[in-house]
């Protein structure tokens, strides 16, 4: 591992630890100062009320930061969902970081490329890459091509060990560049001295793109200095949040716990205790493989449509029809591609799109692909796979009708669960749900942007 502490690495790992640091904090308060503790969590309930979430933060600060002289390394995969990928987006570049007795000992940021270069060209890529993105084995940059995240992080690692990477790692974490705009939320639109720009929320991941790729060029930056802008980033924002007051530092943390719950940070760790917390709360990026009643999960890989997902806009509408003899779904996926010209950041959109559903499912209605569909089953769930291109300008709608299990008409009441795929967020789901016996339907409209139980909208 390098030696060589890099800004953006400490600033991406600091990132991380906002909330399990302030967690921390909380802990040796109570040993110190009890009362002082009492103090502040009474200041600060109404801000943030403890609970489930917050415990599970205090547990995995003291997992990290905990004095007991041994060393824990991860793995952070930084991934653009501005280039989706099932797992979140693509992996342009990952940190190591190694801790021991709560101080960070190494770390550094690794281009995916130069791993890449030393992968053995003999791993067969997934279904389509080979036919969509010109390429003939699987690499690095591409390992999340699942939408389970513990299963990525396990292909993550081999991927890593294979470009001959020497760490062993105690969990990965996986980080989607939209965290960028979460933390601008709280700070504020920043504006860096040596760059045209302004960086806030909702246009700086984009803004970012843009200098590292073309700006950088007419400014009189060498390409070797084009991405010094993230340092430059990162350090104004350390500034800003250190002058923070205890009460906007605990907003910050409700944010990011926020962001666990949308999956834009996952987590995967080796320790046993570690699993079963998050997986208790969902910060796993898991596929729920012991919920037995409807589900969906809808997920979207860009193949070759360089940053499009940014201008990319879905909704999902279930009808679901319990009725008859046979429990009958109609899912439809719509998508706009509101890019209006090719340029170097957009195209027509080209998306591999699976659907998960529970494992007996029968697909009865072959939906419009550009390749033929593509059926199996992973993860306990029966899925189908299909390649749809929406063009500049244009929108589609991908119909999938499907019998449900035969005994989804025993399960009263009936129920559903929906999980997002991590890097997509707040898409419109309407759904529509016809019970035995009913001539009418329930309907449900909702924005997603964590998974969702339907009997939990009932509450």
């Amino acid at each position: 591992m390098s030696k060589k502490t890099s800004t953006k690495t400490l600033v991406i790992f600091w990132i991380i630890a906002i909330p399990l640091l302030i967690g921390w904090y909380f802990i040796l308060q109570w040993k110190n100062d009890p009362v002082k503790l009492v103090n502040v969590a009474y200041n600060t309930s109404r801000v943030l009320p403890l609970g489930d979430e917050y415990n599970t933060a205090l547990e995995i600060a003291h997992y990290i930061l905990q004095q007991d002289n041994t060393e824990r390394s991860f793995m952070i995969l930084l991934q653009n969902n501005m280039e989706l990928r099932p797992g979140g987006g693509y992996i342009g570049s990952f940190a190591t970081v190694t801790i021991k007795n709560g101080e960070v000992l190494e770390s550094g940021v690794h281009d995916t490329a130069n791993f890449d270069g030393r992968i053995p060209d003999d791993i067969d890529p997934p279904f389509p890459m080979e036919k969509t993105m010109n390429i003939s084995s699987w690499k690095f940059r591409d390992s999340n091509w699942m939408s389970d995240f513990p299963t990525n992080a396990r292909v993550a690692e081999k991927f890593y060990k294979l470009g001959e990477g020497q760490d062993e790692f105690d969990g990965v974490i996986a980080i989607n560049a939209s965290l960028l705009d979460t933390i601008l939320d709280i700070t504020g639109p920043i504006k860096l001295d040596k760059y045209p720009d302004t960086y806030e929320s909702g246009n700086a991941v984009m803004k970012l793109e843009y200098q590292v790729e073309k700006g950088y060029v007419s400014q009189g930056i060498t390409r070797g200095d084009r991405k010094v802008v993230m340092d430059d980033l990162s350090k104004e924002i350390i500034r800003i949040i250190k002058q923070m007051s205890l009460k906007e530092k605990i907003l910050l943390v409700n944010h990011f716990l926020d962001s666990f719950n949308n999956k834009d940070i996952q987590l995967s760790f080796d320790d046993e205790k570690m699993t079963q917390l998050v997986d208790a709360v969902g910060w796993d990026g898991k596929i729920d493989q012991m919920w037995d009643k409807d589900y969906i999960m809808v997920v979207d890989a860009n193949l070759a449509s360089y940053k499009t997902d940014h201008f990319v806009e879905r909704s999902i509408d279930y009808d679901i029809d319990l009725s008859g003899t046979i429990p009958q779904a109609v899912l439809t996926v719509h998508y706009e591609n509101t890019a209006m010209e090719k340029d170097w950041k957009t195209n027509d959109y080209q998306t591999y799109l699976r659907v998960y559903t529970p494992s007996n499912t029968w697909f009865t209605d072959v939906p419009d692909c550009v390749l033929e569909p593509q059926y199996g089953n992973k993860f306990g769930k029966k899925y189908i796979g299909c390649l749809v291109h929406v063009p500049l300008g244009e929108q589609k709608n991908i119909v999938i009708r499907y019998n449900l299990p035969m005994d989804m008409k025993n399960k009263y009441p009936y129920d559903l669960k929906i999980q997002k795929q991590s890097g997509v967020h707040d898409v419109p789901v309407t759904i529509h749900v016809k019970n035995p016996g009913m001539e009418s339907t329930e309907d449900y409209s909702f924005y997603m942007d964590t998974d969702i139980i339907l009997s939990d909208l009932k509450k």
